[in-house]
């Protein structure tokens, strides 16, 4: 889209987000691009993984191709790219408690991915939700047992149970203090196993004050060197709350309360790629859900921050088309802005909008107060 105005000449890029839908599903979950031009999404209540395959240059998919994973009724869920098996994914499978290494193959789609690696989890630990790799070390969320998990993938009789309340759902490494982390759904909370020192494997539970609302569920470490979640909210709605945890566990709160975004209900989070290299902007992608209340919006915000991820900036609303869909995971790529939808069984590609003209398009401004998407000028060609 070009703008013409007395002075100049400038381009714009447009917001947009399309619905592709997947090869039929219920409960569309995880997302991970694990080779250029692919992506994988895990459909629980079949064991399916669904390959992706997306324009390297558009971001824009191309076709789906949906496969199972070791049977029907396994329940493949998380996906965690290995570093040490490079283009290769970690995969829960919550309904049989074991841990896989899964080869994709290739970015072709029609392509069945292969399991490499199997591993069954220690009881009492059962229901895997989701795995991360740290090392040789994996760390697991056990949903139905209440367990969080540290297993070796060389030597799986190397491994350590930890008992927590209700529901361990995403789990992350602290990246300076290497403590874990994990949310906990239900019971309002963030659990804490301290990972060095003379208190090595004491663990802590931490409230979340209810004045800064409820339900942690996405966790993950972010480029600053802190982990950082959201808040999804109950039936009510959320308050557009999200936080970062400090070496010390100290939370500190951040929330969203322009436009669109005030009473959101914060479901899962993405930092820009290469956001922790010198000079990156400060950039993360938040998603709200109507998972918990289906009142809340569902869309990305994309947030600018400042002061080393201090201070919010800028706050951009991109809505999804379809409403009511329970936005589950957003991810972002060097090819593009993605989202999974629970309950319309589709992957949201999506692109923020931008404008070279003053604060550009920033909900959180006066100008977008005034004229919104706006440019200045008399005449627009697109």
């Amino acid at each position: 889209m070009t703008i013409v105005s007395q002075q100049s000449a400038a381009q714009i890029r447009i917001k947009s987000v399309t619905e592709f839908p997947l090869p039929a599903g219920t409960q569309t979950h995880e997302i991970v691009s694990p080779l250029p031009g692919l992506l994988a999404i895990s459909q629980q209540p079949d064991s399916a993984l669904v390959k992706m395959r997306v324009d390297v240059s558009t971001g824009r998919p191309i076709s789906a191709v949906k496969h199972t994973i070791d049977s029907a009724f396994s329940g493949l869920h998380g996906l965690h790219i290995s570093k040490r098996y490079p283009g290769c994914v970690w995969a829960t499978l919550q309904f049989t408690s074991e841990l896989l290494l899964i080869d994709p193959q290739s970015s072709d789609p029609e392509v069945p991915p292969t399991i490499l690696k199997r591993i069954a989890l220690p009881a009492p630990a059962k229901g895997p939700h989701v795995v991360i790799e740290n090392g040789a070390d994996l760390w697991a969320s056990c949903k139905d047992s209440h367990h969080v998990v540290r297993i070796n993938a060389d030597n799986p009789s190397d491994y350590a149970v930890y008992s927590c309340a209700p529901r361990p759902i995403f789990v992350a490494v602290h990246p300076q203090s290497g403590d874990v982390y994990a949310s906990l759904d239900q019971s309002s909370a963030i659990f804490r196993i301290v990972n060095s020192g003379d208190a090595k494997g004491t663990t802590q539970t931490i409230a979340i004050p209810t004045d800064m609302g409820s339900t942690p569920v996405g966790l993950i470490p972010g480029p600053d060197g802190n982990v950082w979640f959201v808040l999804l909210g109950n039936s009510s709605g959320g308050q557009g709350r999200f936080g970062r945890i400090t070496a010390a566990g100290a939370i500190e709160w951040f929330q969203l309360n322009s436009g669109a975004a005030m009473g959101a209900g914060l479901i899962h989070l993405s930092f820009a790629p290469g956001a922790g290299e010198t000079g990156a902007p400060e950039r993360l992608f938040l998603l709200g859900s109507s998972m918990a209340s289906m009142m809340a919006l569902n869309a990305v915000f994309d947030i600018s921050l400042s002061g080393g991820y201090s201070k919010i900036e800028s706050q951009q609303t991109i809505a999804f088309p379809s409403q009511n869909s329970m936005s589950h995971r957003v991810l972002s790529t060097t090819h593009g802005l993605y989202a999974t939808e629970l309950g319309a069984c589709a992957v949201a590609h999506l692109q923020p909008a931008f404008s070279p003209y003053g604060e550009g398009i920033n909900e959180m401004s006066d100008a977008y107060a005034l004229w919104g998407c706006g440019v200045p000028g008399a005449r627009a060609d697109y």
